[in-house]
């Protein structure tokens, strides 16, 4: 018995000291976590800070982020909690809660949905009348504009939103993008609206979901539709043989593209598969034209799904994206880099486009552009002045 808890003594003690050794030594390997936080960093040292107890609380951020085989503990921590509790971990960073029928939500677009816009009417009147001031000063060059306005999960499906974000009021408030698009329309700003079509497709006989389970952007068969949208209007509003799309149908099955289950990852559960339900695909036709175009997109993470179905298509002969108007994504060229905006000739970027297409989330607005709008209109205005300046002189 002695020897039997000895060495049971033995293997405790070296299960305790596992992570320690990981740590110093990287054996053996970790998994990682999903998702990004923000690093701790090194606690401050002294008197001082350890009399006031930020060395012991910094220095507790500090270990938590680096202790050895973080992600194996951590991943199952949750995976137990999930199993037993069918609760979701409330981490730092993105934090993900766990509707009815197992469909999932980020927090701050539940937060959002369920409080009333903050933005004054003189400001969204303002970017509105901005926003058709560029379109006309592209239309001006021969350039296509469109705005795209990406919707939110809970906006949508509000009947999957778990109980307790069934907040008292809620129908009585409105939203940003309801006191916006009003002046959009008013301003004759040429829109594919998300919202309003995502509520329409919603309601047809037998409709797909337009939002996979653990994802929190609109899915491939959602996004597609919008494509198609975006496809149409282009084609009118430019007068060319543009291709186009027309969406068929839909396919389910288990395959998850993309970000389809971006937030089931971020979970961080040793399998986040079964978060991620199933999978509407759509049945397109892509309707040949005579001109393929060279587009222009600005826009934020919803973006990336209708420029990757438009890729894989061949809907256009270039494209770039400004990612937030942070960062340059190039097709067919794969790479990306940062958008030194110091060093950016917005003229020479517009040379032989046939379309500037801003997408924004919902949740963003009225930040059209996140402040490309405003930079185009300033390099407008400084261009055509210069030139009127120079038309006068004899």
């Amino acid at each position: 018995m002695k020897r039997l808890l000895l060495t049971a003594a033995l293997l405790f003690s070296l299960f305790l000291a596992l992570p320690l050794a990981q740590m110093a030594t990287g054996w053996p390997p970790d998994y990682p976590l999903a998702g990004v936080e923000t690093p701790a960093g090194r606690p401050p040292a002294g008197v001082r800070a350890w009399w006031n107890g930020t060395m012991q609380t910094d220095f507790d951020a500090w270990l938590g982020q680096r202790i050895g085989l973080r992600g194996l503990l951590v991943r199952t921590a949750n995976q137990i909690r999930f199993t037993l509790f069918r609760e979701l971990p409330k981490r730092s960073g993105t934090q993900v809660l766990l509707g009815r029928d197992g469909m999932l939500f980020e927090k701050v677009y539940v937060d959002a949905y369920n409080r009333s816009g903050q933005r004054p009417g003189s400001e969204l009147r303002n970017i509105s009348a901005s926003t058709r001031r560029l379109q006309d000063r592209l239309a001006a060059d021969g350039i296509a504009f469109l705005l795209v306005i990406a919707p939110s999960k809970a906006e949508i499906y509000p009947e999957f939103l778990p109980p307790e974000a069934d907040v008292a009021g809620r129908p009585g408030r409105r939203s940003n993008y309801e006191n916006f698009i009003k002046y959009l329309h008013r301003d004759g700003v040429n829109v594919v609206d998300g919202h309003a079509l995502f509520q329409e497709w919603k309601r047809e006989p037998g409709a797909p979901r337009l939002f996979a389970n653990g994802g929190t952007h609109w899915n491939e068969y959602g996004a597609a539709r919008i494509v198609a949208e975006i496809t149409g209007r282009l084609r009118e509003l430019t007068g060319k043989d543009l291709p186009t799309v027309a969406v068929l149908g839909a396919v389910t099955n288990r395959t998850v593209v993309g970000e389809d289950n971006d937030l089931g990852e971020l979970a961080n559960l040793w399998s986040a598969r079964p978060l991620a339900g199933p999978q509407v695909h759509p049945v397109a036709e892509v309707r040949p034209g005579s001109h393929v175009p060279d587009l222009l997109f600005v826009g934020d993470s919803f973006v990336f799904t209708l420029t990757n179905f438009m890729d894989r298509h061949g809907l256009y002969r270039r494209r770039n994206t400004y990612y937030y108007y942070n960062r340059e994504y190039f097709w067919p060229v794969a790479p990306n880099a940062p958008l030194d905006k110091r060093q950016l000739d917005l003229l020479a970027e517009l040379e032989g486009r046939d379309a500037v297409v801003i997408e924004v989330g919902e949740y963003w607005l009225p930040r059209v552009g996140f402040g490309f709008v405003r930079d185009l209109l300033k390099t407008y205005a400084r261009f055509d002045a210069a030139r009127a300046a120079a038309e006068t002189v004899p």
